[in-house]
């Protein structure tokens, strides 16, 4: 369990954060390229331009002599340095350097051999121009520059229209490996689910047939645990079981030796030590029958345990029998509202739990109070419950009251703490829903089963 609930690291998100950082550094590779080749193939494509005005310029260059000059109309070289996007500048100069025409702070070109050209990158005026330059035979050095407005405006668009077919490519490709990663982790998400409907006492093995390579060692590993923890558990059930059954005998001997002497005349003092003596015998016989109930609840589902078609009907008129003296003895009104209600269930702990609702109910109920039993169906589903008009079970304490040993604090009477906790485990085992309300008095407590639906549609 991680510190200061901290959140658990996800593995989707591990592997799309790899991913998008792989595809950033391939689209930051990608645009660099795309750059570089671009501001090439513009070069290339307005270099030759820029070359054809130096070309013509040199072949007017006349030497006579009273110096060098360009031999060209005004309007004629204005047209040859006309451009929409870009400034155009020139500058010719004589071997010796002496200005000739144009502007007198070009930078100088790199050497060239006469009858070469070069083209360069240079700074005019804090400007970027792109200058070709040329060398004539008679040594005539002639430059036009330009800035770079339209070279840019064309790699701008072959990086535009190269990056965006990239990013689409880069969007598709997280995309496909989101639900790719979804794909993948699907069986992890079924073991998940499958892991997750399991109750405490579900210790079956995961099936581990369809299960990925990378995962099998995981299902392999949680599978023995699940053997371990469910040997233990027969263990710990078989224990239990034989020390209750154990402890009964013995118990019940016990008992029935000190009933016998209450029947004798006895002193008052030790008449009284005698009815503590057989109270705590009758709780501890009772506290290893409900321990022996409990172990016989406790069983896995899926186990050989034999289920049978049983009328809950029939159950609450068999309890009739057995709980209305007591009820009599205790002053207290124990109806029957029995209705069919079939369900599938365990002929042994079924009526164990209707027991231990019944005698929770009239121990804690006091004397001119009522319990009632009722079965029925509501919208198909079969159901069980007892009510009583006893103290109640504050709503607080309604979950708690399932746990073993588990009793509300001030509530009179010797109970152990195991009624509801037997009944909890003997309604998990059908797979059914126990239900703890306040019945529609101003106390008192109902406590109501409800079986599977389908159950009651099979039979």
């Amino acid at each position: 369990m991680s510190r200061g609930g901290a959140r658990s690291p996800s593995i989707r998100q591990g592997l799309l954060l790899y991913l998008c950082g792989c595809l950033l550094l391939v689209i930051i590779c990608v645009a660099a390229v795309t750059y570089a080749v671009a501001l090439r193939a513009a070069n290339d494509a307005y270099d030759r331009s820029l070359l054809d005005p130096a070309i013509d310029i040199a072949d007017n260059v006349r030497i006579e002599a009273a110096g060098a000059r360009v031999d060209l109309p005004q309007k004629a070289l204005e047209a040859l340095v006309y451009d929409q996007s870009d400034s155009i500048i020139y500058q010719v100069r004589m071997a010796d350097g002496q200005l000739v025409s144009g502007v007198d702070d070009l930078p100088p070109p790199p050497a060239m051999a006469a009858g070469a050209h070069r083209f360069f990158d240079a700074m005019y005026r804090g400007q970027k121009i792109r200058v070709a330059g040329m060398r004539t035979a008679n040594g005539t050095v002639v430059q036009v520059g330009e800035t770079l407005h339209k070279r840019h405006q064309l790699v701008g668009e072959i990086l535009a229209a190269e990056l965006l077919t990239t990013l689409v490519i880069g969007a598709g490709s997280v995309a496909l490996a989101w639900v790719g990663i979804a794909r993948g982790l699907r069986p992890l998400e079924q073991l998940r689910a499958e892991i997750l409907q399991r109750s405490i006492r579900d210790l079956r093995p995961l099936p581990a047939g369809g299960a990925p390579a990378e995962i099998a060692p995981v299902v392999r590993a949680f599978n023995e645990l699940l053997a371990q923890l469910g040997a233990a558990n027969t263990l710990q059930q078989r224990f239990m079981a034989n020390a209750a059954h154990q402890l009964r005998t013995p118990l019940s001997g016990l008992q029935m030796h000190l009933e016998i002497l209450l029947r004798r005349p006895l002193d008052d003092e030790v008449r009284a030590e005698i009815d503590l003596l057989h109270i705590a015998t009758v709780r501890a016989s009772r506290l290893a029958t409900q321990l022996l109930a409990l172990a016989k609840a406790e069983t896995v589902p899926g186990s050989d345990r034999s289920l049978e078609i049983i009328d809950l009907r029939d159950l609450g008129g068999a309890a009739a029998r057995d709980w209305v003296p007591r009820a009599l003895q205790a002053d207290i009104d124990l109806g029957f509202s029995l209705e069919p209600a079939v369900v599938l269930g365990d002929r042994t702990l079924l009526p164990e739990a209707l027991n231990n609702l019944i005698d929770n109910a009239l121990r804690y109920t006091p004397r001119g109070g009522s319990v009632t039993v009722r079965t029925g169906c509501i919208d198909a589903v079969p159901y069980l419950s007892v009510e009583d008009t006893g103290p109640g079970i504050p709503a607080p304490e309604r979950d708690s009251v399932l746990e073993r040993f588990y009793r509300v604090a001030g509530t009179p009477g010797e109970g152990s703490g195991l009624g509801l906790a037997i009944v909890k485990e003997v309604v998990d085992r059908h797979a059914g829903e126990l239900e703890i309300d306040s019945v529609a008095v101003v106390c008192g407590t109902c406590v109501r089963i409800s079986f599977p639906s389908q159950v009651s549609e099979t039979s």
